[in-house]
């Protein structure tokens, strides 16, 4: 196709691959926390869905209940990771234009 410069798209290409892993190295030093149990257990997480940290009220640990220690932790683990995916996806609709990259986004 004359006038086409695929040159020119794979050098954009290139520059918004680049922005997208330079905020995902941002990303990475970010957080989000998420709790359960009227806040007996807190997760933190980073913005590439790392958990950085889990704290446990003493109040939550019953060594005759541990089932629902566990529920606590899976609730809140999987919130902050839900929370982190959302904040991700969120900010790399800005760099993308909203545009959903296979392997980038």
């Amino acid at each position: 196709m004359p006038g086409v410069d695929l040159n020119y798209f794979i050098r954009q290409a290139n520059k918004l691959t680049e922005k997208i892993e330079e905020r995902k190295q941002q990303l990475a030093e970010e957080s989000v926390e998420a709790k359960a149990g009227d806040g007996r257990v807190t997760v933190v997480a980073n913005g590439i869905q790392e958990i950085r940290s889990i704290k446990i009220d003493k109040e939550a640990i019953d060594p005759n209940d541990t089932s629902m220690l566990e529920d606590l932790i899976t609730a809140a683990v999987n919130a902050a990771l839900a929370s982190s995916r959302q904040h991700m996806q969120r900010e790399l609709a800005k760099i993308s234009g909203g545009v959903k990259i296979p392997g980038i986004t």
